[in-house]
């Protein structure tokens, strides 16, 4: 049985993101992209102390990617008076983010980032799915999916933590379905916020995620 074992939702200002992730570790990230400090941040978040040595996947989607720091790049270069930094080329790699974690999560193994390019449409299905087939086959312990975005005026996060083994306070299982439950929800890139309120509710006892392109792969939730 895979399992729900947590869920978080944040919201920064910038100016807020290097304070949280100071205060997350206790001191701060130097020369880390707005990506690498929310990645951080929200995996720690996921994680308690005893279970950042697990074999860990991260599996991460986003809208805005790289954007800032690209455009940033790209003044350097054409209108700068020196060469850009190395750091800020790193800057627009969004595999650096998981690299940037690793020393402070050992257990990663695996990231894998999903770019999507159309605003409020996401694919947490198949996150979900990669991550549910992924812990049924034994290649990892756990697996972390996320959406991650930045602005110029916000940065936003949604966690989900899943686990082959069940957690005490574990809130939901999840499995591959190709039936549908009483209640879904869509797709987007708020899905952990909306699945916490369900999961607050008194609502039924399963919900359902489909995908936005392929019907037949559905997410199905039972509440524990």
């Amino acid at each position: 049985m895979i399992s729900l074992t947590s869920f978080h939702n944040q919201r920064f200002a910038p100016a807020e993101l290097p304070a949280a992730v100071r205060a997350a570790l206790g001191k701060p990230l130097r020369r880390a992209a707005p990506l690498t400090q929310l990645a951080l941040v929200g995996a720690l978040a996921c994680l308690p102390a005893e279970r950042r040595a697990l074999p860990t996947a991260l599996l991460w989607q986003s809208t805005s990617g790289p954007r800032l720091e690209t455009l940033t790049l790209l003044d350097e270069v054409c209108n700068g008076n020196a060469e850009p930094m190395p750091y800020d080329f790193l800057a627009t790699q969004p595999a650096i983010a998981a690299a940037q974690i690793q020393s402070f999560l050992p257990g990663l193994q695996t990231a894998l980032h999903l770019p999507l390019d159309r605003e409020g449409v996401a694919n947490w299905s198949l996150l979900l799915s990669l991550a549910i087939v992924w812990l049924n086959e034994g290649r990892c312990a756990q697996v972390l999916c996320a959406q991650l975005d930045h602005a110029a005026d916000v940065a936003s996060a949604h966690w989900l933590a899943l686990s082959h083994a069940p957690l005490e306070n574990s809130p939901a299982s999840l499995h591959l379905t190709e039936n549908t439950a009483t209640e879904s929800l869509p797709d987007t890139p708020d899905f952990p916020a909306r699945l916490e309120k369900w999961l607050a509710g008194e609502n039924g006892p399963t919900l359902s995620l489909h995908s936005p392109v392929a019907m037949k792969l559905t997410v199905e939730f039972t509440r524990l």
